[in-house]
């Protein structure tokens, strides 16, 4: 029975983790869209009507990410397998830019969660729990 309280206390802790990479990669996204809006980044050289629609897009992820960050606390099986494929979309976006340290740190980002969301499917996919008890 002990045995059984800790793996389910070490799902939670691990579904925490993800949430916090989740709102992480959402502060990404927000960071990168203010350096785009502000022309921060010298080396970024695209028409402007280029950089609006890159501003609008990655407040677009940002906002999606947050929305599931809130959703998928309710154990969704659409919200799930969505918030797994943006994740794996942000990063073949990173991954096939030109790699540098920022974007390592940004896959990293995108990683860790995809990885902790196939450890943790199981508490995702098995629905709302009847009852939950707190020890």
């Amino acid at each position: 029975m002990h045995q059984k309280g800790y793996h389910v206390n070490n799902s939670h802790r691990t579904v925490t983790v993800t949430l916090v990479f989740i709102l992480l990669n959402a502060l990404v996204w927000v960071v990168f869209s203010l350096i785009t809006a502000t022309n921060a980044n010298p080396g970024l050289l695209v028409p402007p009507l280029i950089k609006g629609l890159m501003v609008f897009l990655s407040v677009a992820v940002a906002g999606m990410l947050l929305g599931l960050f809130v959703l998928i606390k309710r154990r969704n099986r659409i919200t799930y397998y969505f918030t797994f494929v943006l994740l794996t979309a942000t990063f073949l976006l990173n991954f096939f830019d030109n790699i540098g340290l920022v974007d390592l740190v940004v896959i990293i980002i995108n990683i860790i969660p995809m990885i902790l969301l196939i450890k943790d499917r199981s508490w995702y996919l098995q629905g709302k729990p009847q009852i939950e008890a707190s020890i």
